[in-house]
């Protein structure tokens, strides 16, 4: 498996339509996140329904998991820029499926104006580092989740990465409904949504998907998925 190669960064970054396709990339991201953001300041602001009875949770024990989940978070977001630097190839096609990730997420977000369940493990309010890194006032569905399975996706082809981020998603899946901390519906939905929004993604950012295959030549060239 590669692991580095000098070369291509300097082959990419020297390609003035993978620099378009990053600065595009950059902004569907800013775009997406911005969103999820208004979407979270609406609910804070909404009047917000009664919460709900949920057959997993109501026989879960309550766990405090914030630490887990606060610098689980930190970590990830590590690991996505270690492999970034590692793949420069995966960024446009990042950016723009985890901005559109998050896009579509805010939507859903304000359909779903659940109460917050009374056993919820929720973040420290006065600390700013755990209420960037662990929201406790949207539902579904859950972003602790569909963010590392989003990126399994995109890494697909590269098994080391795929594992332990499928791991991540798992831990993360785990962690939320034991910290009470989202329904289930809004974990296991994770499953169905983040699959149809990355082969939606695949269809609008054709060209970008090149850029993940150490095939590529240029923008119209024909490629073999690597076999790693």
């Amino acid at each position: 498996m590669r692991w580095f190669h000098s070369d291509n960064h300097r082959f990419l970054w020297k390609d003035r339509r993978f620099l378009l396709s990053v600065l595009i990339g950059l902004g569907i991201l800013i775009i997406g996140l911005e969103c999820s953001e208004l979407a979270r300041h609406h609910l804070q602001n909404a009047l917000r329904g009664e919460w709900e009875p949920d057959l997993l949770l109501d026989h879960l024990p309550v766990m405090e998991l914030a630490y887990f989940l606060a610098w689980g978070m930190e970590l990830l977001l590590g690991f996505l820029f270690v492999i970034m630097f590692l793949y420069p190839e995966y960024l446009p096609f990042s950016l723009k499926t985890i901005g559109l990730l998050y896009l579509i997420r805010s939507f859903f977000i304000i359909l779903t104006p659940l109460g917050t369940r009374p056993d919820q493990v929720l973040a420290p309010k006065e600390e700013l580092f755990y209420n960037l890194a662990y929201g406790s006032n949207e539902f579904f569905f859950s972003g602790h989740v569909s963010f590392p399975f989003m990126l399994a996706l995109i890494f697909w082809h590269r098994p080391l990465i795929r594992y332990v981020l499928l791991v991540s998603t798992v831990l993360f899946a785990v962690a939320v409904l034991l910290a009470h901390t989202h329904y289930s519906i809004d974990v296991f939905a994770v499953f169905f949504m983040v699959p149809t929004i990355f082969g939606l993604s695949r269809f609008l950012f054709k060209r970008d998907v090149l850029y993940t295959h150490e095939q590529y030549t240029n923008a119209e060239a024909k490629y073999i998925p690597p076999m790693v």
